[in-house]
């Protein structure tokens, strides 16, 4: 390749370099940053100048130069590798932030070539969506109790309901039944002064016992009181109650 091909190619992949909208940087085994794009600097609030003369251990909070060396050596030993980091700002806040790197082989050295991208605001809402989730399967869980205890008390009073229906059905049959085997006598009865007979509705006098008999359930059974027995029969009367005159 010409020089003039070669610089052609280096302008393009510095391009690319500079105006990605991920952080790339350019690490040492030693966990040095040696080179970077703006994004990388400008996504933590550091000025170019300042971002130049941080490490690795610099802008993670979490872990200790000997747990980042240890991460080197695993990176190195696989070629690559792709997880999520937290990276502190200038200002101090904490950033979640996703990294691919890849082992490369510049000038006889090795060097890892990250590209990062801030995913805080992602994380915050697939948490928050999550939580809302939660919230509805909760709000669903309480509705659906709450609906089956209104159904079972609904299909609770539906049978106490045709209970009280059945009964009072049953009660009008046995009022019915027992009003249609009742007569009853009532108001004024026209009856004979002297022999006791009693008029009917359309004018006709019959005996008490006809009368009643008619307008009612009543049967009768004959009989003589003691007033009779003694105006009638005397001896019977004596024989029976044994009394003398």
């Amino acid at each position: 390749m010409d020089k003039s091909k070669l610089q052609e190619t280096e302008l393009r992949y510095r391009a690319i370099f500079d105006q990605s909208p991920y952080g790339i940087v350019l690490i040492d085994s030693e966990g040095n940053i040696t080179d970077f794009n703006e994004t990388a600097h400008r996504e933590l609030g550091y000025t170019r100048e300042e971002f130049a003369r941080l490490r690795i251990a610099d802008i993670d909070p979490f872990q200790g130069p000997e747990e980042i060396h240890a991460s080197i050596k695993e990176v190195l030993s696989k070629g690559s590798a792709e997880f999520e980091v937290r990276h502190r700002t200038k200002s101090g806040e904490i950033r979640d932030v996703h990294v691919i790197t890849r082992v490369l082989n510049l000038s006889g050295n090795n060097v890892f070539q990250t590209i990062w991208h801030d995913v805080t605001e992602q994380k915050k809402a697939a948490e928050e969506l999550n939580n809302y989730r939660h919230h509805l399967e909760e709000q669903v869980s309480k509705r659906t109790k709450e609906l089956s205890r209104v159904n079972e008390q609904l299909q609770k009073d539906i049978a106490m309901r045709k209970i009280a229906e059945q009964v009072r059905e049953d009660l009008i049959l046995e009022l019915k039944d027992a009003i249609a085997k009742i007569k009853t006598l009532t108001g004024l009865i026209p009856i004979c002064a002297w022999c006791k007979k009693i008029r009917d509705d359309k004018g006709y006098w019959k005996k008490v016992e006809t009368y009643i008999r008619e307008h009612s359930d009543a049967s009768f059974t004959h009989g003589i009181c003691p007033d009779c027995l003694k105006k009638e029969s005397p001896e019977a009367y004596n024989d029976v109650f044994k009394t003398d005159f």
